[in-house]
């Protein structure tokens, strides 16, 4: 079976990770994609996220990563994925994910989303702390998987100049 974890990992984070593990460890395949959301303003490029995403999934014989500019509905479509795994931090991101997971089923009845509550130590971590961190050119290395966490700061100094 194939699943998808989706997001604008803007950068990926430890906690989109933890999605990740998981997925990893039920699926055969997990796409791990970066999405255009055309309300964000994004820090890294897609194809600067699309490499931090593939050098922090590198352990994962599994996973594959991918960007993507269109629907998440037709990249499963295009791609045979019928399971998305989506992660909350608290109530707000409950009712939104639920939200979202009942659009994605008016897509294709067959698509079906999994919306995992994440860890106490990761529920404050996000990727808008980790930019915020990075313009006050702080540490974040408590944030991201240790694998990027040099090259998320060299792709945000290069963006800045």
């Amino acid at each position: 079976m194939k699943a998808i974890v989706t997001g604008s990992f803007d950068p990926i984070t430890l906690g989109h990770m933890e999605l990740i593990k998981y997925a990893c460890e039920r699926y055969d395949t997990v796409y791990v994609v970066a999405l255009v959301n055309e309300a964000k303003e994004y820090m890294f490029t897609l194809e600067q996220k699309k490499r931090l995403i593939e050098m922090a999934i590198s352990g994962y014989k599994n996973a594959i990563a991918d960007a993507y500019s269109g629907l998440t509905a037709d990249y499963m479509h295009k791609m045979g994925i019928t399971h998305i795994i989506r992660g909350v931090r608290d109530e707000q991101d409950m009712v939104y994910e639920k939200n979202l997971a009942q659009r994605m089923s008016s897509f294709d009845t067959n698509f079906e989303t999994e919306i995992i509550k994440c860890g106490d130590a990761f529920s404050k971590i996000s990727s808008t702390a980790v930019r915020d961190r990075l313009k006050q050119g702080e540490d974040v290395s408590d944030l991201l998987p240790v694998e990027i966490a040099d090259e998320a700061k060299e792709f945000f100094l290069k963006n800045q100049g």
